[in-house]
This record gives structure tokens, C-alpha cells and sequence, in this order.
């Protein structure tokens, strides 16, 4: 059984970010149900279970940040918990440091626009388009939400672009859209719900 996310994407512990990449959309090609192949392999469940497994190594390696913990942990110590490598354990490691770090943190600068302002709060139906408006309204670089909420840059422009092929699991993605409506200034909960519903509609 494949023990750590760079074996679970066949990759070395020194490769580059941008192979990390190649790895992860060869990876999820290859245990796509898209592929009738794999299903001589593995059963629907074991299959999705793969899936999952290869949405978590990528959301860990492919940020930086992430992966920095991940990689201290893995190659730091000559005995390692298993549990301090899971996804949750590495997310939760990001968090702590960031909250401790002496990074700033202030919210970007914007010129209040009244008009937007009333659209924002009068919204109940969001969608990516919507998202997307609202964060370069307020002068947030996909950088900055990125390493502020800890999600990869990747999945935010996937997000607000609705490209479901380019995202985890439904699970993942409503948690994403949480944390970057958050981060946003908006209420997370009813973001993400009216979200989710368009979102469906895409997949």
C-alpha cells in the first residue's frame, strides 16, 4: 500500500512543483471513471477511495507551504506517526503557523464602490463569476487568497471558473468556497450553499 502522497502521485520526494502537477492530472485520468479500463482493476468504490486519496496528495504538494510541513514531518524523523501525515494534520499545521507568523496580515485597500456594495448584499444566487468579481473588487490576488486560506491557486481560478473537471470531490470544493467567501467578508454557510446548487448544474 502506497504510505505517503508522493508515492500515492509516483513521485520522488525532490520533484519539481510543476511535475507534481503533470503527476496529479495523470493520476486522476488515469482512476477517472472516464476510463472503463479501471474498472477491470478496482470496484466503484475502490476507485473513488483512489480519487480521494489523489485529490488530498495534490492539495498538500502542490502548495508550497503545505508541502514544506508535509516534507518536514516525512523527512525529518526517522519515525513518524502516521496520523501526523494526513491531509487534516498537515491543514491544521498551516494553520497554526500562519496565525503565529509575523506575516501581514491586513485586508488589501479598496475604493468602497456603493453600487457593488448593494449587489453584493442583495446576492442569493452566487456563482464563480460573482466570486471572482467580488475578489478583484477588493484588490485580492489569487496569491494572497491562496496563502491565506491555504487552498491551491489551482482550485480558486477552478472555483471561479466552474470547471468541475479541474476540482476535487463536492465535499472539498463547498469547503473551499467556505473559506474563500470567509476570507472574502461574506457569510460562508450561505455562500457555499447557493454555490453548491449552481455548481451541481455544471457538473
Amino acid at each position: 500500500m502506497k504510505s505517503n502522497f508522493y508515492e500515492i502521485l509516483e513521485l520522488t520526494t525532490n520533484a519539481a512543483q510543476h511535475e507534481i502537477t503533470t503527476a496529479y492530472e495523470r493520476a486522476k485520468t488515469t482512476y477517472s471513471g472516464d476510463n472503463p479500463a479501471i474498472y477491470t482493476i478496482f470496484s466503484d468504490q475502490e476507485a473513488r477511495e483512489l480519487l480521494s486519496m489523489i485529490e488530498e496528495a495534490y492539495s498538500i504538494l502542490g502548495n508550497k507551504t503545505l508541502r514544506n510541513i508535509y516534507d518536514q514531518r516525512l523527512l525529518g524523523h526517522s519515525k513518524i506517526n502516521a496520523e501526523d501525515l494526513t491531509y487534516d494534520s498537515i491543514l491544521n499545521a498551516s494553520r497554526l503557523i500562519f496565525q503565529d507568523s509575523k506575516v501581514d496580515t491586513k485586508k488589501a485597500s479598496f475604493v468602497r464602490n456603493e453600487e457593488l456594495e448593494k449587489e453584493i448584499a442583495d446576492c442569493s444566487n452566487w456563482n464563480g463569476d460573482m466570486l471572482k468579481k467580488i475578489r478583484e473588487y477588493k484588490n485580492v490576488t489569487l496569491e494572497k487568497l491562496s496563502d491565506t486560506i491555504k487552498v491551491n491557486s489551482f482550485y480558486i481560478k477552478a472555483i471561479e471558473a466552474m470547471t468541475p473537471n479541474n476540482l476535487p470531490a463536492p465535499v472539498f470544493v463547498r469547503g473551499y468556497v467556505i473559506q474563500m467567501a470567509k476570507e472574502l467578508g461574506l457569510n460562508g454557510k450561505a455562500v457555499a450553499d447557493s454555490y453548491m446548487k449552481n455548481y451541481s448544474k455544471a457538473n
